[in-house]
C-alpha cells in the first residue's frame, strides 16, 4: 500500500473551494498538499458549462448575492485576475400584473427596495416593506408558492395570464438564483437575500448586492493564476486520488484512505479539510447526515451575431421560459420546470418555439429586438442552438437545510468542512463560498496555533 508524505494540511476537494483555500493557506506558510478525484484547480463551479464556442454546452453570466463583496475582496490579491471578473448585474425581472405596465426592476441596488419603490403611497410602501421582512425571519418549513398554476407544453393560453406580482417574482428567483425549484426553497433563505439589513433599504445610495461573475474570466485566468500561486508557495497537488473513507480511533482523524489503495496517515498535530460536493463527502463521513439531491437545469442557448455589450437578464412567468441572459454572443434561455417535452417533438421545432417566445418576451418587456442580432441556419426560423441539460452547482434545500446546515460538524476535531453548504446566513452561491472559506482559515489558525 503506498503512502503518501504526511503533512500539516491536507484537503480534499480541487475545485473553486478546495483550491482558494489551499492556496490561501498555502500563502500563509502552511504545508499544504491539495487532492482530488479529477485534476485540482478544474473548473467544475460554472455549472458544468465549457466555455469553447465549439462545444456543445456554453458558459452563461452567473448573477450571485453578495452584499458583502466577499468574492471581489478574494480576488482583489490577485492583480492577474482582471477586474471585470466581477461586475454589475444588470438585470430586470418582467411579469404582467392585470392591466398595470410590466414591472422592470434593476438587481444593482437589491429587490427590496425596487419593490418597495414601485408601490404608490406611503402605506403601500409599509406594508410591501413589513411582508418583506416577515419573510426574512419565516420558518424553514414555509415553501414559496406562485398564483400560476403550472403549466404544460401545450397550455399556451396559460403563458400570459395575470398573477400577484410578488409571489410570482420569487418564485422565479427561486428557481433561477439558486437552480432549486420554488416549492423547495423556503421563504427564509429568499428572505434574506431581499432584505439583507434594513439599513440598505433605508439608504439614499444603497450598495449594490448582485453582482455577475465572468466565467471565461473564472475558468481561463483565475483558476489557472491559483494554481501557479499554489505551487510557487510550495503546495503539493496530488490528481487522481478519490477519497475513500476517513478512519478513526479517538476524537482526532488518524486516516485517509483513497480508491487506488492509497493512505495518508495523519499526525495529530494535521488537519484535513473537506471541500466536497455532498455526495462524496456522505460517502466518505456518513455521521454528517447530508441527504443531497442535486438539481438540474434545462437550457437553450442560441448563437447570435450581435454581442450584448453587459450581461442581462429577464426572470418572466411563462409557462416555456423561466429566465433569459444576454450573454456575449448567446442568448440563453432557463426553461420552466413543468415544462413537459414530448418524445416527436424534434430538437428544431423546440428551438423554434423556444425562439418565438424569447423574441416576444424580449420586445414586450426589454424592449429589445432580436432578429437582428440572429443568425439564423439555412431553411430555419430560429438561429444556431445547443440544448444543455446539465447538474446545478448546489444541492436542492429539503425542507429545514438551510437552517440545518448552519449546525452540521465533522464528527473530529481535525476536520473541517469547507464550501458553499456551509457558510452561515448566505443563500448557496460563490458568496457562501468565499463566505465558508474565510471561516474555515480562521478555524484553521485557531487549530494550528
Amino acid at each position: 500500500m503506498a503512502s503518501f508524505a504526511s503533512g500539516s494540511l491536507h484537503v480534499i476537494g480541487g475545485g473553486l473551494a478546495g483550491s482558494a483555500l489551499a492556496t490561501s493557506m498555502a500563502e500563509d506558510g502552511f504545508t499544504v498538499t491539495l487532492y482530488d478525484a479529477a485534476e485540482p484547480f478544474e473548473s467544475r463551479w460554472t455549472r458544468g458549462m465549457h466555455t469553447a464556442p465549439e462545444s456543445y454546452k456554453t458558459a452563461e453570466p452567473e448573477i450571485f448575492y453578495d452584499p458583502m463583496k466577499l468574492v471581489a475582496d478574494f480576488f482583489a490579491g490577485y492583480p492577474e485576475v482582471p477586474n471585470k471578473l466581477i461586475r454589475p448585474a444588470h438585470c430586470v425581472m418582467g411579469l404582467k400584473r392585470g392591466r398595470r405596465k410590466p414591472a422592470i426592476v434593476s438587481l444593482d441596488p437589491g429587490i427590496s427596495r425596487a419593490l418597495i419603490s414601485r408601490r404608490v403611497g406611503v402605506v403601500a410602501r409599509a406594508y410591501t416593506a413589513l411582508i418583506l421582512w416577515q419573510q426574512r425571519y419565516a420558518s424553514e418549513e414555509n415553501r414559496l408558492e406562485s398564483t400560476l398554476s403550472p403549466g404544460t407544453f401545450e397550455a399556451d393560453e396559460k403563458a400570459y395570464q395575470s398573477g400577484t406580482y410578488h409571489r410570482d417574482a420569487l418564485t422565479v428567483l427561486a428557481e433561477v438564483l439558486f437552480s432549486m425549484p420554488a416549492h423547495r426553497c423556503s421563504k427564509a433563505l429568499l428572505g434574506r437575500v431581499l432584505v439583507p439589513r434594513l439599513r440598505q433599504i433605508m439608504a439614499r445610495h444603497p450598495e449594490p448586492v448582485f453582482s455577475a461573475i465572468d466565467p471565461i474570466i473564472l475558468n481561463d485566468i483565475a483558476l489557472p493564476t491559483l494554481r501557479e500561486r499554489f505551487l510557487a508557495a510550495g503546495g503539493v497537488i496530488k490528481g487522481q486520488t478519490k477519497l475513500g473513507d476517513i478512519d478513526s480511533t479517538s476524537d482526532y482523524a488518524t486516516d485517509l484512505l483513497f480508491e487506488d489503495d492509497s493512505q495518508v496517515v495523519l499526525k495529530p498535530d494535521d488537519a484535513v479539510v473537506l471541500a466536497m460536493h455532498p455526495k462524496p463527502l456522505c460517502d466518505a463521513v456518513p455521521d454528517i447526515g447530508i441527504s443531497p439531491a442535486p438539481a438540474h437545469r434545462r437550457c437553450m442557448a442560441f448563437e447570435m451575431r450581435k454581442p450584448f455589450a453587459e450581461p442581462r437578464a429577464l426572470f418572466v412567468s411563462d409557462d416555456i421560459v423561466r429566465a433569459i441572459y444576454c450573454n456575449r454572443r448567446h442568448l440563453q434561455v432557463s426553461l420552466n420546470n413543468s415544462l413537459q417535452l414530448q418524445d416527436a417533438d424534434s430538437a428544431d421545432q423546440f428551438a423554434a418555439l423556444v425562439w418565438q417566445r424569447c423574441v416576444w418576451l424580449c420586445d414586450q418587456y426589454l424592449n429589445l429586438d432580436l432578429q437582428p442580432r440572429a443568425v439564423n441556419a439555412e431553411n430555419a426560423s430560429h438561429p444556431n442552438h445547443l440544448f444543455i441539460d446539465a447538474e446545478a452547482p448546489f444541492p436542492e434545500m429539503t425542507p429545514g437545510m438551510a437552517a440545518t446546515c448552519q449546525q452540521l460538524r465533522a464528527p473530529w476535531k481535525n476536520v473541517f468542512l469547507c464550501g458553499d453548504l456551509f457558510a452561515r446566513d448566505q443563500p448557496p452561491g460563490p458568496a457562501a463560498l468565499f463566505s465558508s472559506l474565510q471561516d474555515t482559515r480562521h478555524a484553521l489558525q485557531e487549530f494550528f496555533a
